[in-house]
């Protein structure tokens, strides 16, 4: 007997302007799925559909006016959105490696090798930190931005090393 397949995944999504260009907010009904940042809003959707294939795209700019107001508060510097509901999905792993980063204080920053370190895995693991925070979903509420090299430079943002500059000159509260 053939399994029933099941119905695509349902995702909302809007696009709205911010200080550092646009900001893409994507959520299934329990929360936060996707957050991207960039400066050509049929780029932002065309990288949603090739991260969600499967999924039932529909722009809600109405229904996600809670996500972009706490993405723009905190893009702002009026607030902070770690509190907005996530639906970030990744391995086992990578969920340990984002805990981690939702656990750096708001304006520090922490080595790759500091946050494998504290995860029990030893400096060696570095790369891996790093692997799992390219591949952080919900960039800000997760604040991926926050990893720096061991040399305390900048390495490896998606959304490029300017924004992450800005990003970490915003926490520290620097206009």
């Amino acid at each position: 007997m053939r399994g029933r397949a099941s119905a695509p995944e349902a995702l909302s999504y809007t696009i709205v302007a911010g200080p550092l260009g646009l900001v893409l907010a994507a959520a299934t009904e329990l929360g936060l799925a996707r957050v991207g940042l960039g400066d050509d809003a049929a780029a932002l959707e065309a990288a949603l559909r090739a991260d969600f294939p499967r999924a039932a795209l529909r722009r809600d700019d109405a229904g996600l006016d809670w996500a972009a107001a706490g993405l723009l508060a905190y893009l702002e510097g009026r607030g902070r959105c770690d509190g907005l509901p996530l639906d970030a999905r990744g391995t086992p792993f990578q969920h340990r490696v984002w805990a981690a980063l939702r656990a750096i204080p708001y304006g520090e920053t922490r080595t790759y090798g500091q946050l494998a370190e504290g995860l029990g895995l030893g400096r060696g693991a570095a790369r891996a930190v790093g692997a799992a925070c390219g591949a952080n979903p919900v960039a800000l509420v997760i604040p991926c931005h926050r990893a720096v090299g061991s040399d305390g430079r900048l390495h490896g943002f998606r959304w490029g090393l300017a924004r992450k500059a800005r990003l970490l000159a915003l926490e520290r509260g620097e206009r």
